[in-house]
C-alpha cells in the first residue's frame, strides 16, 4: 500500500543543521515523521552562502543559490529550517527573477533553475499541517499537550525579511504552533531583537549585553523558557546567558523539540538532545509535568 503524505517537499538543511545543531535536527525529523511530512532531501546541495558570503559580495549568494534553485525538482516546494538559509535562498530567487541576464548567465552554467518553486519555512510546515489535521477533525496518536509550559518565542533579526521576500513578518506563526501544541506564549518585548551571534565572536561585550536584555526581557514577562527557529539564535542566548550570570538561566529550546515531545516523544529518553544544551532543560519540563 502506496503511503498517503500531509504534505511533501524538497528540503535543504542547510550546513548548521548538518553539523552543529543536530539536537534540532533529530527532533525535527521524528516530528514530521509522526506528522506525515516527506521531506527529500535536494541532491549535492551547497552552502547559502549565509554571513561571509554576502559580505564579501552580493553576487557570492545568488551564485551558490542559483546551483541549489538547478538542483531542484520542478514545481516541489522547498522546506528551509534555518532563518538565514531561508532569507538567502528568497533573497536569491528574488534577484534572479528581476535579473533576466544573471538567471541567464548561471542557467548556462547550470541548467534550468527552478525559480517557481515555493520556499517555506519549517514552522510554516509545522501550522499548515497542525491546522489541516486539526481541521479535519483528527489528532495525532500519543499527542501530550505540552500544558504548563511557559515560554517566550523568539524569532531573532533572522526571521525579519524584506518585505520583497516575504510580505508579512512571521509576527505569530511560532506562537500560533506553540498555542496548537498547549504551550503558553508568553507577551515579551523582545522577540525579534538581534542576539548578536554573527558578531559575538569579535564583540562579545556587546553579545553579552544584548543577549542579558533578551534573557530579562523573558523572566520578567514570566516565561520559564525560550523557543526559537534559529538554530545560530538557540546557541548564542545558552552560551552568553551562562557567561552574563544572569540570576535567571532560561532553557532555550529549539521549536523542533518541542514539536517532537508533543508528538510523543519522552524527553528523558533523549540525552542525545540535551547534553548539547548549555542551560540543563530538565528542571522545566518537570515542572511542567512533562519529563518521563
Amino acid at each position: 500500500m502506496t503511503e498517503t503524505y500531509n504534505f511533501e517537499a524538497s528540503y535543504f538543511p542547510g550546513c548548521t543543521m548538518k553539523t552543529g545543531a543536530d539536537e534540532s535536527n533529530r527532533p525535527m525529523n521524528i516530528a514530521l515523521k509522526k506528522l506525515k511530512v516527506k521531506l527529500t532531501e535536494i541532491d549535492d546541495w551547497n552552502c547559502c552562502g549565509s554571513s561571509s558570503g554576502h559580505a564579501l559580495n552580493h553576487d557570492i549568494p545568488a551564485g551558490m543559490g542559483a546551483r541549489n534553485f538547478s538542483r531542484i525538482p520542478k514545481d516541489l516546494p522547498v522546506v528551509i529550517p534555518c532563518p538565514n538559509c531561508y532569507r538567502n535562498w528568497a533573497m536569491a530567487q528574488y534577484q534572479l527573477k528581476e535579473d533576466p541576464a544573471l538567471r541567464k548567465t548561471y542557467e548556462d552554467k547550470f541548467g534550468r533553475l527552478h525559480l517557481e518553486n515555493p520556499i517555506i519555512n519549517i514552522y510554516d510546515v509545522y501550522d499548515t499541517v497542525l491546522t489541516e489535521t486539526k481541521a479535519r477533525g483528527e489528532t495525532f496518536e500519543n499527542a501530550t499537550p505540552l500544558k504548563g509550559l511557559k515560554v517566550a518565542v523568539y524569532y531573532g533579526c533572522g526571521a525579519m525579511y524584506p518585505k520583497n521576500i516575504r510580505p508579512e513578518y512571521p509576527r505569530d506563526s511560532v506562537e500560533k504552533v506553540v498555542k496548537e501544541i498547549g504551550a503558553e506564549s508568553v507577551v515579551w518585548p523582545w522577540p525579534n531583537k538581534c542576539c548578536s551571534a554573527f558578531i559575538s565572536a569579535v564583540y562579545a561585550d556587546i553579545a553579552e549585553d544584548l543577549v542579558t536584555q533578551i534573557v530579562a526581557g523573558a523572566v520578567d514577562s514570566g516565561a520559564e523558557a525560550i523557543v526559537t527557529t534559529c538554530a545560530m539564535c538557540q546557541m548564542n542566548l545558552e552560551m552568553r546567558s551562562v557567561s552574563a550570570k544572569l540570576l535567571n538561566k532560561l532553557p532555550i529550546f529549539h521549536l523542533n523539540q518541542l514539536m517532537a515531545i508533543y508528538l510523543g516523544e519522552k524527553p528523558s529518553a533523549h540525552n542525545d538532545w540535551w547534553k548539547f544544551h548549555l542551560i540543563d532543560p530538565k528542571p522545566v519540563l518537570e515542572k511542567a509535568g512533562l519529563w518521563d
